[in-house]
């Protein structure tokens, strides 16, 4: 067998302050699932995507959605581990 590895972050730290923004993700039905895994791992593109297509987030939902999108965009081709 051959060992793979890759880098990854937990997704508490991309949303890290942001818990509004979570749970805009959480709600979108985004093309993903997670829990009870050890490891979920997605692209920033994945969360991007869905929280592009949440509708409409206004307030401080919206402030913290755009936080973590400039961090998304920070992290290139790294993965998010969506369980931590």
């Amino acid at each position: 067998m051959k060992v793979k590895h890759c880098s990854f972050v937990e997704s508490s730290e991309v949303f890290e302050g942001c818990p509004l923004a979570r749970e805009v993700f959480a709600n979108s039905d985004p093309q993903c699932s997670w829990g009870d895994n050890n490891r979920s791992l997605v692209t920033p593109d994945v969360i991007r995507q869905a929280l592009d297509e949440a509708g409409e987030v206004k307030g401080a939902a919206r402030k913290q959605v755009q936080e973590v999108i400039r961090r998304l965009d920070a992290l290139g081709e790294m993965y998010i581990d969506l369980e931590n």
